[in-house]
């Protein structure tokens, strides 16, 4: 209101530095961005040297300016960090409650039935995750029998049950099928024990799907993080993934084993199951990263003699050794090789406790570089969540943007105007096709502030992302800086 008081600023003489410093930054790059573009027009047959120049010039001055944006954020991160973990605190208490009921015989429960064969760790690990989403959000206790994933023997010792007072006490075969609140026949509230069958990828949302948030505390969580959506399905999918005190002890083995120690930056990098199912990335690509973060650690701590440690977490030999041959500044961490003698064998004990060490290892980095393509990628991020910090700008996807297949559906909102040239502007793309024909899609799509847009999160270009317009009914890309997200909140019990 007009007389209301404003909030304090309470920016000290080192914020306001970084402020400043950070200003002549962007000018200096925005400068820089003009001057090499006129160059580029002025002399088209000199377009090798003149991005040679400018890859010398704008790399260094990018990565003081994000380490300026880096030390803000860190100060930042003093004060919130604090609300993050009583939120954490918060979140992981509403999960508990929902799943230990103080009468098992009266409490409503959830069988998880997963039978989904093509899949491999992450891909069930989400899998369960759609399930813990319902189960807590309609506060029944959720039941399962991991032993039914032959391809992962002894995973059902690995976790901690759901619950500890409401145990695998009902008779599943009796069960109905849930179904969702908008269903035809939605599953009764009267419904004891209901049964979540999940054979492929799911997309029968509910009120309580990947994608929501609880509405109690969305003005407490989106003011000290980036991602809240990302953060309640973090806590969602850290609760389910709770290992035993065994795994933890062994993993505590095993770094000092492998000497995991910090600064360290995380690697992710699949070949040879994955290299058919998503886009093929060298490992320059991921190292580039790797360098940028090690340069703006060193200009944030002058004073350090760091070891430039990486962990590479791989299912591939080569990989490791390329990087040692191509990069040998840098020590390079891997758990290849300590527990799992056949790499290609990915369904065995030994792999499930490799696939899970390097998911708990790469949560622990200070820096990740993945592919959120990856379900092990996006995975590490939604752990992460659980930490007294805001993740976001500490992970980098070499490919797609945050997403959770089955979720309820990112929907982000126009806040500036966007009018492509014809020679881009979309039409005829009101039809989906198959994801990776709609990744090769390069037209644009016009905005209007206000339009209501769909993020499809396997169309993203770097700086521009795709969506569907629903104004327009078109299907295609738009600038990044050009939209908001809008949280869905739902109503999960908060007791």
């Amino acid at each position: 209101e007009q007389n209301s008081p404003k909030e304090p600023c309470n920016f000290n003489s080192k914020s306001k530095l970084l402020i400043r410093q950070a200003l002549q930054k962007t000018f200096q790059l925005k400068e820089l961005f003009r001057d090499q573009a006129e160059r580029l027009m002025k002399q088209p047959n000199d377009t090798e040297s003149i991005l040679k120049h400018f890859e010398r010039i704008s790399r260094p001055l990018e990565n003081s300016l994000l380490g300026d944006l880096e030390m803000l954020h860190d100060l930042m991160a003093e004060e919130d960090g604090k609300e993050i973990q009583e939120l954490n605190e918060i979140a992981q208490a509403m999960i508990y409650k929902s799943q230990n009921p103080s009468d098992c015989k009266k409490a409503n429960k959830l069988h998880c039935s997963v039978d989904h064969v093509t899949c491999g760790f992450g891909c069930l690990m989400h899998d369960y995750g759609l399930c813990m989403f319902v189960a807590a959000g309609e506060t029944r206790a959720m039941q399962y029998d991991l032993n039914q994933l032959q391809s992962y023997p002894g995973i059902n010792s690995t976790f901690k049950y759901p619950s500890e007072t409401c145990v695998d006490t009902t008779d599943f075969g009796t069960s109905v099928e849930w179904r969702p609140d908008f269903h035809v026949n939605a599953t009764s509230e009267k419904n004891e024990v209901v049964t979540f069958p999940i054979t492929g990828p799911y997309t029968s949302h509910s009120l309580f799907s990947p994608g929501t948030v609880p509405d109690q505390l969305i003005p407490r969580i989106e003011r000290v993080h980036a991602d809240p959506t990302a953060w309640w399905t973090g806590h969602i999918i850290s609760y389910f993934l709770r290992p035993q005190q065994h795994i933890l002890n062994e993993l505590e083995a095993v770094k000092l084993e492998i000497k995991f120690s910090h600064p360290i930056v995380g690697l992710h990098v699949r070949r040879t199951d994955k290299i058919t199912e998503a886009a093929y990335f060298t490992l320059e690509m991921y190292m580039y990263h790797v360098e940028n973060w090690y340069e703006r650690y060193s200009m944030k701590n002058p004073d350090d003699k760091v070891t430039k440690r990486v962990y590479l977490a791989t299912d591939e030999a080569e990989i490791v050794k390329e990087a040692k041959t191509k990069y040998p500044e840098y020590t390079f961490v891997t758990m290849l090789g300590k527990l799992l003698n056949n790499s290609q064998d990915r369904h065995s004990d030994s792999a499930l406790k490799s696939i899970l060490f390097d998911v708990l290892l790469l949560k622990e980095c200070n820096f990740t570089v993945v592919t959120f393509s990856s379900n092990v990628g996006r995975l590490v991020y939604e752990l992460q969540q659980n930490l007294p910090k805001d993740p976001s700008f500490s992970t980098v996807s070499l490919d797609d943007p945050y997403h959770y297949w089955g979720e309820i559906g990112q929907v982000q909102v126009a806040t500036m105007e966007h009018n492509p040239p014809s020679s881009v502007l979309c039409s005829g793309t009101q039809q989906r096709e198959y994801f990776t024909k709609m990744r090769t899609w390069t037209c644009e799509l016009q905005l209007k502030v206000g339009d209501k847009l769909q993020m499809l999160p396997f169309m993203q270009h770097n700086y521009l992302i795709g969506g569907y317009n629903r104004r327009t009914g078109l299907h295609g890309l738009y600038p990044a800086h050009k939209v908001k997200d809008v949280i869905t909140a739902a109503p999960y019990p908060t007791y």
